[in-house]
């Protein structure tokens, strides 16, 4: 399918072959293993390599949620999920670079037509880095754009990407009062923003989610996009919906708010490393002894935490997956979700983490000692998911605040989640 461009050229990559869902989570489980080769690597460079970001390339697995129109997929949030989740069997930190390079497809989707032909037909193969978190980071409206100054944190991946999606305030430059939030998609082959080397942390040592400086940058308007527009709320009163963005694509997913589904690009690499983690935990634990010649495995101590781990890892996972099907179901039908559904989303995402937290916890602690040396898969694997449930979209004190508030029917106008 092709369409005409904003200057009137053929704007779609024509004949692009659509794999199937099966074929794509196929081949991101036959990549699980090769990019466990690279782990260690991965931590020690605090960077994932550039060979983990072409396999994943050359398997087609960052197309899933790029337009069509633009030579990607579109395809379903939930096929998203299961990709995300095979390769963070194989290395925590590279699924969390690709679930949130990949998501970034989606919100790039809701911009200007002129903004998305420059990044997928000028530029092939580019994937998106995110600065959300504005280290005294701003935005000055000026003729035909903005004047942007600041630095932005948490940029996972950001030496991976040719491109970078800041989340960033527009201000007042007289007063500094907030006028707006904006997306803002600067290039990096334009100079146009630096990466600076802040990433180093305990948990996704290899994410490289470093900090993107921005000094006196003009960004055009076609370049932006008001986090509203990226985050239309249905109407409740009528049931209707609205198609986010330029709504320029036809996805189900380009008519669920941005605030319905960000909080599931965090856990399905958390709970790949946590299974892999449990993997090596019961081979380990089948034959092994104590000090007093008690071989492990047969005690009911050793067999109940087993159960309860994988319990919490699997719960986990059918919760996420409940959760994304039963937005699809609501969106896909033109309805509006339910305040309390809404709210029961991002609420499970916390709990999710949750348990893939005491999951590995208490994996950690039945595994004595043997579980604090570097080159076991479990102390990296609890380490990855402490760090990266410590995210905004699996806070619960915040996300189970909105649902307690929708429940009780309480209308909070200052809850910036609110549904």
């Amino acid at each position: 399918m092709a369409t005409e461009g904003p200057s009137g050229e053929a704007s779609a990559v024509a004949g692009v072959d659509i794999p199937s869902a099966a074929e794509l989570i196929e081949r991101a489980r036959a990549l699980a293993p090769l990019l466990a080769q690279n782990v260690e690597r991965c931590e020690a460079e605090r960077r994932v390599p550039d060979e983990n970001i072409d396999l994943i390339k050359q398997a087609g697995l960052y197309k899933v949620l790029q337009p069509r129109t633009f030579g990607g997929y579109e395809l379903d949030f939930g096929v998203y999920v299961e990709l995300a989740y095979e390769l963070g069997k194989g290395c925590t930190s590279t699924a969390w670079v690709y679930e949130n390079n990949c998501m970034h497809s989606l919100l790039v989707g809701y911009m200007s037509e002129q903004v998305q032909h420059e990044l997928w037909v000028d530029r092939r193969d580019t994937i998106i880095s995110t600065g959300w978190a504005p280290r005294e980071g701003h935005a000055v409206k000026t003729d035909g754009g903005y004047m942007c100054n600041g630095q932005w944190g948490a940029a996972s991946g950001a030496f991976n990407c040719w491109a970078d999606l800041l989340n960033m305030p527009v201000i007042n430059p007289e007063t500094g009062a907030l006028i707006e939030m904006r997306f803002f998609l600067l290039f990096r082959d334009l100079n146009e923003y630096e990466i600076v080397d802040t990433w180093h942390s305990s948990g996704l040592q290899g994410t490289g989610s470093n900090d993107i400086r921005v000094s006196n940058l003009f960004v055009p308007d076609y370049r932006t996009i008001l986090w509203n527009a990226c985050n239309k709320q249905p109407d409740s009163e009528t049931g209707k919906v609205f198609l986010q963005g330029c709504g320029v694509h036809h996805s189900t997913w380009y008519s669920a708010p941005c605030n319905d589904w960000m909080h599931w690009t965090i856990i399905p690499a958390l709970a790949g490393g946590a299974q892999t983690a449990f993997d090596a935990t019961v081979a380990r634990l089948q034959n092994r002894t104590n000090l007093f010649g008690q071989k492990l495995g047969d005690t009911q101590s050793v067999q109940l935490r087993m159960a309860d781990a994988q319990t919490k890892i699997d719960w986990a996972m059918l919760s996420l997956r409940h959760d994304v099907a039963e937005c699809q179901h609501y969106y896909e039908a033109g309805s509006c979700p339910p305040r309390a559904a809404r709210a029961r989303w991002r609420s499970h995402s916390a709990s999710q983490a949750q348990l893939l937290n005491e999951a590995m916890a208490s994996l950690r602690y039945r595994d004595g000692f043997n579980g604090a040396f570097s080159h076991q898969p479990l102390q990296r694997a609890h380490r990855d998911i402490t760090t990266g449930t410590a995210h905004i979209g699996t806070d619960f004190d915040v996300m189970g605040g909105t649902y307690g508030r929708a429940m009780l029917g309480i209308e909070d106008p200052t809850d910036p989640l609110k549904v």
